[in-house]
């Protein structure tokens, strides 16, 4: 069995959160709402840590959506998209791999009228093997495809092994 090794801490993670917020509004400082869009559960915890990240310094109207897995590779934003909302798309995850749930993630959204869709990981592995890309980047780690990521968000811990 393979030993658990840390690559984030739970500082690490929030400076990781910070800069990709301040990333975020230097990009979409002069838009009136912006959305985030977390991939449950994980994405929809870092999502929400980007909203707060952004209102400590920053008056951006931000909406925030949890879209989780459903049934047979589909996937439902909850609470639905509306014509506000659609307009500044970001998809935040924890981990990425293979760009696949990505992918998946995208169809309940490309019926909008999105102006544009963005992505952000916490940690990125590098295997992609669609071509999509991520836009904001807490990590990028180049693994085995044998390796694997695990993110805690618990009460009393916050980290991300390598295992």
């Amino acid at each position: 069995m393979k030993r658990k090794q840390i690559i984030l801490n739970k500082k690490e993670i929030n400076n990781k959160i910070n800069r990709i917020s301040f990333s975020i509004i230097e990009d979409y400082h002069k838009k009136e709402l912006i959305t985030l869009i977390g991939f449950e559960k994980n994405g929809y915890i870092i999502a929400k840590k980007i909203k707060e990240s952004i209102h400590k310094e920053h008056d951006v109207k931000i909406s925030l959506h949890n879209i989780k897995y459903v049934k047979n590779l589909n996937y439902k934003v909850t609470p639905p998209l509306n014509q506000e909302t659609s307009k500044h798309i970001f998809l935040v995850d924890d981990v990425l791999k293979s760009v696949k749930t990505i992918i998946h993630g995208i169809k309940d959204i490309l019926n909008k009228n999105i102006l544009s869709l963005k992505t952000i990981i916490l940690v990125n592995r590098n295997h992609n093997q669609f071509p999509i890309g991520v836009d904001y980047v807490g990590l990028n780690l180049s693994t085995t495809l044998q390796d694997h990521i695990e993110v805690i968000f618990e009460k009393n811990q916050e980290i991300v092994y390598l295992m």
